[in-house]
């Protein structure tokens, strides 16, 4: 599969039911609504935007949104990788490589310097998985629920 990657856009009924899916492989529970409303959030002026990679029959495969973020350590931006998931079924396929380099790409183009990744996933294939890329553990994420 070639990856050709496009934005998101607005998602279809269809596209909330598959994110939905792709959040599920990553052990976020969601509903399309709540997933339409996230994603109206995550505009262009608040800094985000995402992409997805379709298959032959239009259905997403794949998908990651990044977001580009100013602070208090330096004068240039930094971007975060705030999802990077494929379907089952199309891994191995270049289709995370291709999003990751876009994602890459989108970020010097908005001055970013820096680049950092989260993972829920705390497995080793995700661990081999970036820093194949070039990115390392860097520092801990602490976390509150309230």
């Amino acid at each position: 599969m070639t990856a050709a990657i496009e934005p998101l856009g607005e998602p279809t009924p269809n596209d909330l039911t598959v994110i939905v899916e792709l959040l599920e492989l990553l052990g976020y529970t969601a509903d399309p609504d709540q997933v339409a409303k996230r994603l109206a959030r995550m505009n262009a002026d608040a800094g985000h935007e995402n992409w997805v990679v379709r298959d032959e029959s239009g259905e997403i495969a794949g998908l990651a949104g990044g977001q580009v973020m100013w602070g208090f350590n330096d004068d240039a931006p930094v971007a975060q990788l705030i999802i990077l998931v494929v379907r089952e079924g199309s891994h191995r396929a270049g289709i995370g490589s291709a999003l990751i380099k876009h994602f890459e790409g989108w970020a010097q183009g908005h001055g970013a310097t820096r680049f950092f990744a989260t993972s829920a996933a705390a497995v080793d294939s995700v661990s081999r998985f970036y820093a194949r890329r070039g990115y390392h553990a860097a520092g801990l994420r602490y976390s509150k629920l309230v």
